[in-house]
């Protein structure tokens, strides 16, 4: 005889009410909500270069873990007005606290030592206190969630652990007692399920952090030489080969226009959830981007820290962009721009698949057009429908202007036409 509910155990429990459920789903949520956003933000902050890109991913993932959760929540008579209040002023400030952070070691403590683990502690919690009948919605997501939170968890212990080995000792000491002061704070709340008894900070422990604020020029380690204007001077053929070297950097270089979405995502106020879902998502498929023509570089023998690595993308947006003008030229100007035929996404693919005829970059060229889709589609979402009232007109008329003002920035910068490389003033 097969076992009764499909093996599903602990059938008698009495478990949490819908109410209880859905509050303490709300919690841990809000966290998730509050890491998309500190992770953005210190993508654009930090300098070392693996782990700006780690934190694109996290920051899209964590966006993911809410959404769910803010999808689930609505199925328990939560309505998303509340669920998007925050639910206690004490991880209100114990996440602030974590935004502050001033160093990358402090912010990997804090995250790594601390906030994720409580919040897979909680879901276990969370999983020991369900009817597991009642609520299988809910424990199949998080069953799944703990898939990504543990990898996380992996990834950080061990960029943890390459951070300290390069730390001096006055540096280890100052991300311990921002452990201690962290861990005061959750202790505060609660913990993120808020089950857990308050303790108030002590005072006389206290830490009075600087408010974090984006940077106005992108950042990188010691590893990289940089350039504000977008491959000037390199000394690249106007040939085929030339062509192909040009989009292996090209893809490469993407690193900046995720920085800039990282910008747009942490400083724009008062969107709707949806929108800082789709940034997050963006700015980690920018990293990916970044991330092909690092592979392809690497593929192809190259030292990848031989070329000076552009940052003018995220420049540009700190400097020199205002409102929702950033947004409009990477959506707009570029990324809807390049849905056209020839030249166009899908050409690029079809030179590295007939021309090049390089297996790789002709994989990663067809993902990036895949992607660069999904774009346009947050282009017309958030830019022409929601800026410009479904005016298509003035929304291209807005990203225009923004081509003008990046060329006057550039020109400002240095020579466009030094030594300009084929192709090179297509696409970012």
């Amino acid at each position: 005889m097969l076992h009764p509910f499909m093996g599903i155990k602990d059938w008698d429990r009495i478990g949490m009410s819908v109410e209880e459920s859905a509050k303490t789903l709300q919690r841990i949520a809000y966290v998730d909500r509050q890491l998309m956003r500190i992770e953005a933000a210190h993508m654009a902050a930090r300098p070392e270069y693996e782990i700006k890109g780690g934190l694109a991913r996290l920051s899209s993932q964590d966006a993911e873990h809410h959404d769910q959760f803010r999808n689930r929540i609505k199925q328990l008579r939560m309505s998303t007005v509340a669920f998007d209040k925050c639910p206690d002023a004490s991880l209100n400030e114990l996440m602030q606290t974590v935004l502050n952070s001033a160093t990358t070691l402090c912010l990997f403590t804090a995250l790594f030592d601390v906030v994720k683990p409580a919040q897979i502690a909680a879901i276990h919690a969370y999983k020991g206190k369900a009817q597991p009948l009642v609520d299988e919605p809910t424990l199949h997501i998080l069953k799944h969630q703990l898939i990504d939170r543990e990898e996380q968890m992996d990834w950080g212990r061990e960029a943890l652990q390459y951070l300290l080995q390069s730390a001096s000792e006055t540096e280890k000491e100052q991300a311990q007692h921002w452990r201690m002061y962290v861990e005061q704070l959750l202790a505060a709340a609660g913990g993120i399920t808020g089950w857990e008894e308050r303790v108030p900070v002590d005072p006389s422990t206290r830490i009075v952090t600087e408010p974090f604020a984006m940077p106005q020029i992108s950042t990188r380690d010691s590893r990289f030489s940089t350039h504000v204007v977008k491959m000037q001077g390199f000394a690249i053929p106007d040939n085929e080969e030339g062509r192909f070297m040009t989009m292996m950097l090209s893809r490469y270089f993407e690193m900046s226009p995720a920085e800039g979405v990282a910008y747009v995502h942490f400083t724009t106020e008062g969107k709707p959830w949806h929108f800082y879902r789709d940034t997050a998502r963006h700015m980690w498929d920018e990293v990916r981007h970044s991330w092909f023509g690092e592979a392809a570089l690497r593929a192809k023998g190259y030292d990848v820290y031989q070329f000076p690595n552009w940052t003018g993308w995220y420049d540009m947006t700190a400097q020199l962009f205002e409102g929702t003008e950033a947004y409009s030229h990477l959506t707009i100007a570029i990324e809807k721009a390049a849905m056209k035929y020839p030249p166009g996404k899908r050409e690029e693919w079809e030179f590295c698949r007939d021309i090049a005829k390089d297996p790789l970059m002709t994989t990663f060229q067809d993902f990036d057009w895949a992607d660069e889709v999904v774009h346009a589609g947050f282009g017309q979402r958030w830019m022409i429908e929601d800026v410009h009232g479904g005016d298509a007109r003035a929304a291209q008329e807005e990203a225009e202007r923004t081509v003008k003002k990046r060329a006057v920035y550039m020109e400002a910068h240095g020579d466009l036409n030094k030594n300009k490389p084929a192709g090179s003033l297509g696409g970012y």
